[in-house]
């Protein structure tokens, strides 16, 4: 019984030697699918990074808008305030034209004769005292020193009736000819210089408060026209969003 086992027992081994040879175990299949999840699964993800440059801030933007919109708006105050400068300016000069032309009016020149009075030298004192235009009223300083016949030592050839003559220490400052003596005004001449004097008062008053302004506002723009382009400076060292 022995020998007829080992007789089956050969065909089967030959059998299964021949299977094994044509289809042999691949015992390490299951374990290279296992090593490659397990590779897989412990390579360290890769971390997407992405280049992002800071973005100029929206209140920095904001800041200089408004600057640019303060420096337009002291600029268009010196702008406004100018002309009105002129016009005061203008209308003072027009002023004190008038005064000129109503305290430098011609009198009666007559050749000299008979008796008189010279004045020497001259007959004015050199110098003049600019009149408080807000305030002064020409006609308590009128003085009427004139009597008879008058003249001066730059007037060889003539005289002058002193009745017609006065002299104003509020209206010396608008004399032109000193070679001459000065009309004597009437009293509606005298109110209507008056009127003319608190005009140049007035305007020349809001002409200087006007060029203050100017200054300031001057300042103000220059101030603002520096922290403007400084701030500008800065935004273009700023990378772009």
């Amino acid at each position: 019984m022995t020998s007829v086992l080992k007789q089956r027992r050969g065909p089967i081994n030959a059998a299964l030697a021949r299977l094994f040879e044509h289809e042999p175990m691949n015992t390490n299949q299951p374990s290279a699918v296992f090593g490659r999840r397990g590779r897989d699964s412990r390579a360290p993800a890769t971390a997407v990074h992405h280049a992002t440059r800071p973005a100029r801030p929206i209140g920095h933007i904001v800041f200089l808008l408004g600057l640019t919109g303060l420096l337009l708006m002291v600029a268009g105050a010196i702008f406004w305030t100018l002309p009105a400068i002129g016009k005061a300016n203008a209308e003072v000069a027009r002023s004190k034209q008038k005064v000129v032309e109503i305290v430098n009016q011609p009198v009666t020149h007559l050749h000299r004769s008979g008796s008189f009075t010279v004045f020497s030298p001259g007959w004015f004192h050199p110098g003049a005292t600019e009149p408080d235009f807000n305030n002064v009223d020409i006609r308590t300083t009128q003085e009427l020193t004139y009597e008879g016949h008058v003249t001066s030592d730059l007037n060889p050839t003539e005289m002058f009736n002193g009745s017609e003559l006065e002299f104003n220490a509020m209206t010396k400052y608008f004399y032109t000819d000193r070679t001459l003596p000065k009309k004597r005004l009437s009293d509606t001449e005298m109110v209507e210089i008056n009127g003319l004097y608190r005009v140049i008062g007035h305007d020349e008053q809001a002409a200087l408060m006007r060029w203050l302004v100017v200054i300031g506002l001057a300042v103000v723009g220059f101030c603002l026209a520096s922290a403007l382009f400084l701030q500008i400076g800065r935004t273009r060292q700023l990378p772009a969003a």
